[in-house]
């Protein structure tokens, strides 16, 4: 869900207007499931977005004639995202997560409310109350409030913002430096996991690199910073991201190891491999799958960059690196090469971003190795820790 904040794809833009929309707590809900959202732009305006069909529609101008998902759709997501994980509710009858409860294992158990924002369950047999024990049950906070916070930033919403949100909404204090931790230690987590995943992919790779400023933790006079190298290679039919590596320098070495590290998480040799006429590329192709039966090793195509790519075939990689240009421009550049940003961009654009080339799915899906159900964060951490778990 993560899309530039430039003119070429506005998704970004209606992202950070669905916050503004979001702080005016002027969303109301309908019996009927649907919403009214007021628009901006006219204070006698207001416009009507439901779910149809696991597809959310709005009868604004925007959803209607450009058939992308606006800011009016995104800005009821968010508040049902928020409220649900960060508001006290009526009790409810759990059906479809038969959370057993913890004295008699009956399954005929009820949400009630929310204790230091955990979930609160109230058996209807032994009329006892419990928490949920899971593998966040030493954290302070719920663990899909955490995973709302990663959702929120690698949309493009900034620390402060999001702390600053939950205050204002919903009285809940959380200082940007703790989401930040949050973000260290659960992206780590999860990177670890899906590189243990094998993508079904359909073996013709993109790559191309761009300069990003990352100051590699060393603290600079002014406000340049250190600009380094970004490569970045991706799977063509699935929009896969294999590969997302910092250098130094930009010679036939960097270019082996950002294949090597491709290699490493497809599990599988590339058919073809498109890249831009840069000299680093058929020797660093060459030593990097050296090991390779000579007639199993990748073709080579060299295409031109820049205004022809669009024409001869290498946009894909062009256009990922446009959504990391524009990341890493409101982050004003990465403090350390390692930084778990990198890691975290690359795992929302591959698991949790869906795209509309892949008619709504993620590339993760397309892969074959894509999470299940509504909060793809939260899946991902579970199956992540769990996996820590038994190593």
């Amino acid at each position: 869900m993560v899309e530039d904040m430039s003119q070429n794809n506005p998704s970004g833009t209606r992202m950070t207007r669905a916050i503004s929309i979001l702080e005016n707590n002027s969303i109301t809900e309908s019996k009927d499931g649907s919403f009214t959202v007021p628009s901006q732009s006219n204070s006698e305006l207001s416009y009507r977005v439901e779910l149809l069909r696991d597809k959310w529609v709005c009868s604004c101008p925007d959803f209607q004639f450009r058939g992308v998902i606006c800011k009016h759709c995104y800005a009821v997501q968010f508040q049902i995202a928020l409220k649900q994980f960060v508001q006290a509710k009526k009790p409810s009858v759990v059906a479809e997560d038969a959370v057993a409860c913890k004295f008699c294992e009956s399954i005929r158990v009820m949400r009630c409310g929310y204790k230091s924002g955990k979930q609160v369950f109230k058996c209807k047999d032994c009329r006892r109350k419990f928490v949920e024990d899971s593998l966040f049950k030493r954290l302070k906070y719920d663990p899909e409030l955490i995973t709302v916070t990663l959702d929120l930033y690698f949309k493009g919403i900034s620390l402060r913002k999001i702390s600053d949100h939950l205050k204002q909404m919903y009285e809940i204090e959380i200082n940007f430096s703790t989401i930040y931790k949050w973000i260290d230690k659960y992206v780590a987590a999860m990177d670890a996991y899906v590189r243990t995943l094998t993508p079904k992919l359909s073996g013709d790779w993109h790559v191309d690199e761009m300069y990003v400023k990352a100051r590699n933790g060393i603290k600079l006079q002014g406000s340049e910073g250190q600009y380094k190298y970004l490569w970045n290679i991706l799977d063509k039919e699935s929009r896969f991201q294999l590969a997302s590596e910092i250098s130094k320098t930009r010679n036939e070495l960097d270019a082996r190891n950002v294949f090597k590290t491709a290699r490493e998480i497809a599990k599988s040799i590339p058919k073809t491999i498109t890249s831009d006429k840069a000299g680093c590329y058929p020797m660093g192709i060459e030593t990097a799958f050296l090991d390779v039966r000579e007639e199993l090793r990748p073709s080579h195509n060299r295409v031109l960059s820049g205004a022809a790519t669009k024409k001869h075939g290498n946009q894909l990689a062009e256009r990922i690196n446009n959504t990391v240009r524009e990341r890493n421009k409101v982050q004003r550049g990465w403090k350390k090469d390692n930084t778990p940003l990198r890691n975290g961009q690359m795992i929302y654009y591959n698991f949790v971003r869906p795209h509309t080339t892949l008619e709504g799915k993620t590339p993760a899906q397309v892969a074959g190795i894509g999470m299940e159900g509504q909060n793809k964060w939260l899946e991902l951490l579970k199956k992540a820790l769990a996996t820590e778990n038994r190593n």
